[in-house]
């Protein structure tokens, strides 16, 4: 049976600003008459051809992507609004805040490792760092600010500073500019008691705290930790499509009118949402959380069992940990980890169900309001076993 509700209760993005609401995708007639005679991928493409055009979006992929290989996946629409060049599956999506996923497998590596704990505080982190006005971070409110914390959105730290600022200070480098972010935080105040703030501040500073211990750019770090185990090879940073290169436009709206733009965020934000890759090496990243990859206790991109199952608990009643939002669905056979991104041009969203072993992508090349909508749609049709059957009994529950 198809699930009614596939969204989650908060939407975690990025782009310049948190995109925040509370969604429920009531499921649709996913296949016509017509549609069902047909079989895998042309039955899910007739569907996003529905959706897309329903919202009124330049392109739509969206696939469910199983830890054994077996998979279901479709693009539908142009890769740029008023062409006819069509969107391909191989085409380069921009995930924006499902980024953040990568930077805590990252911090995850240095606490197996040895290097950091999930307590280290940022004073721990940065003994050398002083204000603007002469005042040391280990004496500043900010100094107890905890890795955890900050991996959470539970530090206070405040959703985004000026990063297009930072990005001029240091137009070249973007490890220079998120020091300069660490030295901005100091100056700002910090809630007494804080609660859960989603900040891209914060996802960037874990970045910076990486790249401090390793002493190279995170963008060079995620490539060898992340990208390069998994075989990743269509990663990069920034926005589409790349330069010198076919590929899919991100598109704003403006007043009611599509518009195809090349931007995204600045460099600065880049741990917290810069990473663009094909759809199938997105799927190599997320399937990396489901239980097929562990192995006794083999380590999982250099963490330890231990580590990982640390790192995503949830907390005090939480519902965020390691760059994931924290959810139960009975299609998922209980907790199910979601994240959904935006760069404002680029609209995607992620599901994993560790304990079933597969994933749910999709994307849409568009920041339109009705992009989120579009996107929960495309990947609840995926969950159809006309589709692609189910394989064993856990799957089908």
């Amino acid at each position: 049976m198809i699930p009614a509700g596939i969204a989650p209760p908060a939407r975690f993005g990025v782009g310049l600003a948190l995109v925040a609401a509370s969604v429920v995708v009531l499921l649709l007639v996913l296949l016509s008459p017509a549609a069902a005679r047909a079989e895998g991928h042309e039955d899910l493409r007739a569907t996003l051809d529905e959706v897309r055009a329903r919202h009124d979006l330049p392109a739509l992929w969206a696939g469910r992507f199983h830890a054994d290989g077996r998979r279901v996946f479709a693009v539908s629409g142009v890769r740029k609004h008023g062409e006819v060049d069509p969107a391909r599956p191989e085409d380069l999506v921009h995930i924006g805040s499902c980024t953040k996923a990568m930077t805590a497998v990252m911090i995850a590596r240095l606490w197996t490792a040895g290097k950091l704990s999930p307590d280290t505080t940022l004073a721990e982190c940065f003994p050398e760092v002083r204000a603007a006005e002469g005042g040391a971070l280990a004496t500043s409110r900010w100094g107890s600010v905890t890795i955890d914390d900050l991996l959470r959105h539970t530090s206070g730290a405040p959703a985004n500073p000026d990063w297009w600022a930072l990005h001029r200070a240091h137009p070249s480098d973007p490890v220079a500019a998120r020091r300069g972010l660490l030295e901005w935080l100091l100056s700002q105040p910090r809630p007494a008691e804080p609660g859960f703030l989603y900040s891209n501040a914060g996802y960037a500073l874990l970045g910076h705290i990486v790249e401090s211990s390793a002493g190279k750019p995170w963008e060079n770090l995620v490539a060898e930790e992340v990208f390069q185990p998994l075989g990743i090879g269509t990663a990069g940073f920034g926005p589409l499509p790349e330069e010198g290169r076919a590929g899919a436009w991100g598109h704003v709206v403006r007043e009611e009118v599509t518009e195809p733009v090349r931007i995204d965020n600045p460099p600065p934000l880049g741990p917290a949402g810069r990473v663009h890759l094909s759809m199938e090496d997105w799927s190599r990243f997320v399937l990396a959380f489901t239980g097929a990859r562990r192995e006794g206790d083999e380590p999982r991109l250099g963490v330890s069992p231990r580590d990982w199952a640390r790192w995503l608990a949830p907390r005090d009643g939480e519902h965020y940990a390691g760059g994931w939002g924290l959810h139960e669905r009975a299609w998922g056979g209980g907790r199910v980890l979601s994240h959904s991104g935006s760069n404002t041009t680029w609209t995607c969203v992620a599901w994993v169900a560790p304990g079933r072993d597969f994933c749910l992508l999709g994307a849409t090349n568009s920041g339109a309001p009705a992009a989120a909508q579009a996107c929960d749609e495309a990947v609840s049709a995926c969950l159809d076993p006309r589709l692609l059957p189910f394989a064993d009994t856990a799957e089908r529950r």
